[in-house]
């Protein structure tokens, strides 16, 4: 009789009945439903409507890739053929992959527990040469023009700090193994650990100007005595102490002028966040007398921020950075988030990936940040 040949596909057919990507004006489709449909596996999003993609591991979807170009896969096995959709069809295949890499890596960025943000300010340079953060000083004191009397013109002495950026960054793999054995964490987690490093990484860079008190351009460290912002004697966090630190820093002057800074943040370690909190929401004083008849002046005066990279007993307080120069982050072109870059893989045997960030931080002046050293 009649001979019945079955060819069994290893691979699903690309797509669905209802959904045909071979037609290249839907190319855009295809490429979105691969994305979202890896971006649903990967619990980025909820799940799509009309995708004639889910379902398909990471091989299946490098296989289809070749298969919209009409590529010939006959003699190759499945590393070949992972190896032929990234290195042939990177519109198609590591484009794609890169795609829902990105997303997981902002996912992890977003998700950053961070809290320099609260309390420094950001800044934005165009290249990585030293640049100048120029201060003009307080503007002095208007004076009496009597009638058909002349203007004088103000005198302003320039002072600031130099800045600089710096690029931070990381690189990752994924082998073809991981693509055969549909590993997907593989490009999804670890792009989402990345991410949070990357906000990470700037925090340590702004807590370790607190702890290590840098040297500024006038040749004294940030916390210093003649900057009058070490704040004495050494203290915990009470009432009283808290009152002084927001009393000196009022008083700090440019010239002759008193700044009149208001302190708004009280930063300390983890170990102090008890104290602090207990300080500035007590309704009586605390420290000293504390029989519940002295009014607590300093409640609700600041806000704390506590961070497990400050050392334990210093507490400082700060300025708001909108008002006066205190921290500044500065980014490349204003560009605070991570950049993912990707490339076939020379030194592994897949594709790999380049989170970079370019940042500096520095501190810009000393009067909107006092120090106590704690006790």
């Amino acid at each position: 009789g009649d001979t019945l040949t079955i060819e069994i596909c290893e691979t699903p057919t690309l797509g669905t009945a209802a959904t045909s990507y071979t037609d290249e004006t839907v190319a855009a489709k295809y490429r979105a439903d691969v994305v979202d449909a890896l971006s649903f596996r990967a619990g980025l999003i909820a799940a799509p409507q009309n995708n004639g993609m889910m379902g398909h591991t990471l091989y299946q979807l490098a296989h289809a890739a070749l298969k919209r170009i009409n590529y010939n896969m006959s003699g190759l096995d499945k590393m070949g053929i992972v190896a032929a959709a990234f290195t042939h069809t990177s519109d198609d295949f590591g484009k794609l992959l890169e795609n829902v890499a990105y997303k997981s890596m902002m996912k992890g960025f977003d998700e950053a527990e961070e809290t320099f943000q609260r309390w420094t300010s950001k800044g934005s340079l165009s290249d990585f040469k030293i640049a100048s953060r120029v201060d003009t000083g307080v503007f002095p004191d208007l004076d009496v023009v009597p009638e058909g009397g002349e203007y004088k013109y103000a005198t302003m002495n320039d002072t600031g700090e130099t800045v600089q950026l710096a690029t931070y960054g990381k690189m990752f793999s994924i082998t073809r193994q991981a693509i055969i054995n549909d590993d997907l964490s593989a490009f999804t987690r670890i792009p989402q650990k990345m991410g949070r490093a990357a906000p990470r990484t700037i925090g340590n860079l702004v807590y370790a100007i607190l702890n290590n008190n840098p040297t500024m351009s006038d040749g004294k460290t940030l916390f210093h005595a003649d900057h009058k912002n070490l704040i004495t004697p050494a203290a915990g966090i009470t009432t009283e102490s808290v009152a002084a630190m927001a009393t000196a820093m009022r008083k700090h002057k440019d010239g002759d002028a008193f700044l009149n800074v208001m302190a708004k943040y009280l930063l300390c370690g983890v170990e102090r966040e008890h104290e602090a909190k207990k300080t500035l929401a007590s309704e009586y004083s605390v420290g000293g007398d504390e029989n519940k008849t002295t009014p607590n002046t300093v409640r609700n005066t600041l806000e704390v921020i506590s961070d497990p990279r400050l050392a334990e007993s210093p507490w400082f307080t700060a300025a708001d950075p909108g008002m006066h120069d205190t921290i500044e982050v500065q980014y490349l072109d204003g560009v605070e988030t991570p950049h993912l870059e990707q490339q076939n893989g020379w030194n592994v045997d897949g594709v790999e990936f380049k989170v970079r960030l370019d940042a500096g931080v520095k501190a810009l002046a000393y009067q909107g940040l006092n120090k106590n050293a704690g006790a």
